[in-house]
């Protein structure tokens, strides 16, 4: 697995947002460098004997040590024979960028969390990164450019894998809307790091406390709708159901879509096979691993009808 790094690092910042969401930062220099937008990270808890399988969360970001958002010079040019986004993800490379620290937004949901929610400033952990295959894989690199417009499709914590997406789209100068869901407006994390990079923001709650009252699916829905013979890509990230109506629309209105999954990891590696998906295919080409093949995958391969496991 190219540019990946299993390391002991240090917390530079954990810092408490609303409805119980973290934005924690690691120094980790080598990592941060070798990061591409989608990709995610294995988080291991030291000390702690009852947590024993490291935690995958998504890569919400990379940013020099002193928090300043590394950046390219303006008058940096496309080089010759590449894409807008591979020629900014080559400049980086040579230079331009140097990333030290990885942040993950994360949310408490059980014990691992809990306990991630408490750590401080010159704490480790052990953290295995980058892992996967995020949205800009080389056979996926051309597929932005190729549409009229980007739609960012997240459902609740989904938003962590989005971020660094939506900023490298937007230095490439292709055009993206974000749709952004969750259960109330305190599950809205992060919206404001967003709103540089998108041409507009469109939220939803389920109880109706900001944006429009229910699934993000209705206003995306209505957004396709009117914009019948558009091309668009959309690139979603957040729970299966909402993966699988943003998947069904996209084939309803015949656009691409990029799904980025969540399922539970074991390992992170592929060894262990517990966060296979099934997939277009037969024999063994009808699982695909999350944590290698994906997470990010077309969402016309992924067989979205789920298994059902016979009661005995």
């Amino acid at each position: 697995m190219a540019e990946m790094y299993d390391e002991i690092v240090a917390v530079t910042e954990n810092r408490p947002l609303t409805g119980g969401h973290f934005l924690v930062s690691f120094y980790a220099p080598r990592q941060a460098q070798a990061t591409r937008p989608g990709q995610f990270a294995m988080v291991r808890l030291l000390g702690q004997s009852d947590v024993l399988l490291r935690r995958p969360m998504s890569i919400y970001d990379v940013a020099a040590r002193d928090g300043i958002e590394p950046r390219m010079p303006r008058n940096a040019s496309t080089m010759r024979g590449q894409s807008r986004i591979a020629s900014h993800r080559s400049k980086r490379r040579r230079g331009f960028e140097s990333p030290e620290i990885i942040r993950m937004l994360y949310k408490i949901v059980g014990r691992g969390t809990r306990l991630m929610a408490e750590l401080k400033p010159g704490d480790s952990v052990g953290l295995a990164a980058p892992l996967g295959q995020g949205f800009f894989a080389e056979e996926r690199e051309s597929l932005a450019e190729q549409a009229d417009h980007v739609l960012l499709v997240a459902g609740g914590i989904g938003i962590a894998a989005l971020l660094m997406p939506a900023r490298e789209l937007a230095r490439a100068g292709i055009g993206q809307d974000l749709f952004f869901g969750a259960r109330s407006r305190a599950d809205l994390v992060g919206v404001s790091d967003f709103e540089p990079w998108v041409k507009a923001v469109t939220l939803a709650t389920e109880n109706g406390s900001r944006g429009h009252r229910g699934y993000i699916t209705r206003p995306l829905a209505n957004y396709l709708e009117r914009r019948r013979g558009r091309r668009f890509l959309l690139m979603v990230c957040g729970p299966w159901g909402m993966l699988r109506a943003s998947a069904e629309l996209a084939k309803k209105y015949g656009h691409l879509c990029l799904v980025s999954m969540e399922n539970r990891m074991g390992c992170g590696l592929g060894v262990c096979l517990g966060c296979s998906i099934r997939v277009e295919g037969t024999g063994h080409e009808a699982y695909s691993r999350v944590c290698t093949e994906g997470p990010v995958f077309d969402a016309r391969r992924v067989v979205w009808d789920r298994e059902e496991i016979p009661k005995i």
